[in-house]
């Protein structure tokens, strides 16, 4: 009794384990999946959750990009000059600060490293249609000057409306870019590897002590055929960023070990068996369709006579060889003790049955007492003597060369008897006739009949 409640102990820590690396494991790829989607999704945490950005941006050495920040800053400050003395001296010369960051931001690609180029065909957009010139022209780096001061000048009424459509289309897109480091080595600044470190040690303690009991149970012929047959833990090991998906692969290997699990309901639930109900439907219908297909191709070839070409093609090459081993057969059936005997004991009962019923025998004129005790005598002689010779010419040269020209025969019979073309047609029928009761088989929806409809197939 103790024994068993000790296993029941022990399953249920192994449970406990299991439950608590599968979390962990959910727990890494998530983060994985963070990371990776991090910068295609950041305008969306930037806008709608800020906590996010200012939390992982430092993991990434995200900073604001200086030249975006510094046009950003300079226009509120001509902003609130305008809005305070639109006739300040100072104004002039803010704008024309101004129209010199934005040429710069325009043409110093800012928003590439961010990966926000983007960004930066709006702001061009805007600024040339409000200033009345094409977007094409802001290419040519004259032009482009002239455009940005045209779009910083004006009347104050014009201004503030530029202000305002500046706020508007143009801030948020600069606010959005950043500037991200290079490290000692010429890569991006990428500090993952600090998140990821807690999770990869636990993942090679648990992968040494798995490797450990199976060596001490000897699960496996060799040492090394563990990490073959878990590659895909070996892989998700390796500490480089291009390896992390595999850890996925490990998410699902403890899924199937919790629920092989005696004490583990997973697998059981209402979403797996959703889950494994249309994963069975899909499986039927693609093999169905799978078989339908190779049987309508067989039934093809059936139907060109390609299988009497192919038995045609592998036999011809391999004649004299079959003829061989036909004659051997056809020798050691005739020349075998059992077979003799057998066919001794038929021609004996024919034997018996002439004498008693030939007409020729009862017109010879002697007693039967005398006549049939003589035929008999003599006829056991024959046949003895028949059997004894057809065993000794079948082993002689000439006897052998008898049969091989019988196995010939025999073959050319198979390959090219006139009534072939009848049984080939024949069994061809049949054949065709089998294929399409099974195509109607496989046809049939399993997945959409009940149990009773099922036990009746």
């Amino acid at each position: 009794m103790r024994i068993g409640k000790l296993t029941i102990n022990r399953q249920t820590l192994v449970l406990l384990w299991d439950l608590f690396m599968v979390w962990m494991a959910v727990v890494n790829l998530s983060l994985i999946l963070f990371d990776m989607t991090y910068l295609w999704i950041r305008p969306l945490y930037f806008h709608y959750i800020p906590i996010v950005t200012r939390i992982y941006d430092p993991v990434l050495g995200i900073e604001p990009h200086p030249l975006t920040e510094e046009l950003s800053t300079a226009a509120t400050g001509a902003e609130d000059l305008l809005l305070l003395d639109a006739k300040s001296p100072g104004l002039e010369q803010r704008l024309d600060d101004l129209a010199v960051l934005t040429t710069r931001v325009l043409s110093e690609n800012v928003f590439d490293r961010s990966g926000q180029k983007r960004s930066e065909i709006i702001i061009s957009k805007v600024i040339a249609d409000e200033a009345g010139f094409p977007t094409a022209d802001l290419l040519q780096p004259g032009i482009l000057d002239d455009v940005t001061h045209n779009f910083w000048s004006g009347d104050p009424d014009l201004l503030r409306h530029r202000f305002i459509l500046f706020d508007t289309s143009v801030r948020p897109l600069l606010k959005e870019n950043f500037y991200r480091e290079f490290n000692r080595n010429g890569r991006l600044t990428d500090h993952f590897w600090i998140i990821d470190l807690p999770f990869l040690l636990l993942f090679w303690v648990e992968f040494i002590v798995r490797w450990s009991l199976a060596l001490k149970r000897k699960t496996y012929a060799q040492w090394f055929f563990f990490p073959i047959f878990n590659w895909y833990d070996v892989l998700g090991l390796i500490p480089m960023q291009a390896f992390r998906p595999f850890r996925l692969l490990r998410a699902v290997s403890m899924y199937m070990r919790l629920r092989r699990s005696e004490l583990s309901s997973v697998g059981k639930d209402f979403a797996t068996r959703t889950v494994e109900y249309i994963s069975n439907i899909i499986t039927e219908e693609v093999s169905d369709r799978v078989a339908i297909r190779i049987l309508d191709d067989y039934a093809e070839e059936i139907s060109d006579g390609t299988h009497l070409r192919i038995i045609e093609s592998t036999m011809a090459p391999r004649r004299e060889e079959i003829e061989e081993v036909l004659a051997e057969h056809v020798r050691l059936l005739l020349t075998n003790d059992d077979t003799l005997r057998t066919f001794g004991d038929l021609l004996r009962l024919n034997l018996n049955q002439a004498v008693e019923s030939s007409e020729s025998l009862h017109a010879v004129p002697l007693p039967n007492a005398v006549l049939k005790p003589v035929v008999r005598v003599v006829g056991e002689i024959i046949l003895n003597t028949t059997l004894e010779t057809i065993q000794a010419t079948l082993d002689s040269e000439e006897g052998a060369e008898s049969l091989r020209e019988l196995s010939a025969s025999i073959v050319d019979s198979i390959l090219r008897s006139p009534a072939l073309g009848e049984t080939t047609s024949l069994v061809e029928e049949i054949t065709l006739h089998v294929i399409e009761h099974m195509k109607e088989t496989v046809s049939v929806k399993k997945w959409a009949l009940s149990e009773e409809e099922l036990a009746e197939r």
